[in-house]
């Protein structure tokens, strides 16, 4: 089943993970009405995607560099504890910064934040293994950043990942079978991509584009791993990002994420 708040608007996934014995699913969220603005990051639990139980705010913007808002970013599991990257807003200005939990509702924002600062604007950090080592993507306009991390507080920029011709929000890039899964936002028509490639520590190398059978509004998605599965979840806007209800917008129910014979499968995860 899709997920939304009581209230109040959602907007992009961030953050999705299992821990703990439970699925926690983070998402931009505005807790003083339902249109854009005052961003923090929302949270609800789940065992089984049907039944959800909202939580607290997990991220508030409460501090300096954050305080015009907690944008989107994701989570990895780092010696039992759960890290949490995000965009910083402080007065327009785009940073890069962390937060850690050991259970995944109180977390601890590191008081170094913010750990990137590109001087233009950058956003939505994704972190994932390659070779048992950190790496990070960041999205801006014409690029995908790449850094690689010493640890998950310290990243340093190692290459362009990617070379495009528009903004690129929310960039993914997880393993897939034997290839790799390059998934990214595009501001000109408000839609997700999907390209096949291969990855080597500094690029990917796009093999083809592939077109996936989503929902319609469907933007801003995550990609995630469980029990060696790809899962994907989505934002499902509004028309004009309007309504009549007390919420505005709604995250799909998980979609499992497959590849054979050179094709990519959409199954509901959900049986």
């Amino acid at each position: 089943m899709n997920y939304h708040p009581k209230k109040n608007w959602i907007n992009d996934p961030n953050g999705l993970i299992y821990f703990n014995g439970q699925f926690h699913i983070y998402y931009q969220y505005n807790p003083l009405g339902n249109s854009w603005g005052n961003i923090c990051w929302g949270h609800a639990t789940t065992k089984d995607f049907i039944s959800y139980k909202e939580e607290d705010i997990a991220l508030k913007n409460d501090m300096d560099y954050d305080k015009d808002g907690c944008y989107s970013g994701n989570s990895i599991i780092i010696d039992d504890t759960l890290y949490v990257y995000y965009t910083s807003v402080k007065d327009n200005k785009q940073t890069q910064s962390v937060a850690y939990s050991k259970d995944g509702y109180k977390f601890i924002k590191y008081d170094k934040n913010p750990i990137i600062d590109t001087n233009y604007e950058a956003r939505d950090p994704y972190v994932f293994k390659y070779n048992d080592e950190l790496y990070m993507l960041i999205g801006t306009d014409k690029k995908v950043l790449l850094y690689k991390g010493k640890n998950p507080f310290e990243f340093n920029y190692i290459s362009d990942l990617i070379n495009t011709n528009e903004f690129i929000e929310c960039p993914n890039l997880i393993k897939l079978g034997d290839k790799y899964l390059f998934k990214y936002s595009s501001m000109i028509d408000r839609k997700d991509h999907f390209e096949i490639g291969s990855f080597n520590g500094i690029k990917f190398i796009k093999e083809k584009e592939v077109e996936l059978n989503l929902p319609r509004n469907f933007y801003a998605s995550q990609l995630f791993n469980y029990n060696n599965k790809v899962l994907l979840i989505g934002w499902i806007f509004n028309d004009n990002y309007k309504t009549d209800k007390e919420y505005n917008g709604e995250l799909t129910e998980p979609l499992i994420v497959d590849y054979n014979d050179n094709k990519i499968i959409l199954k509901p995860f959900i049986k």
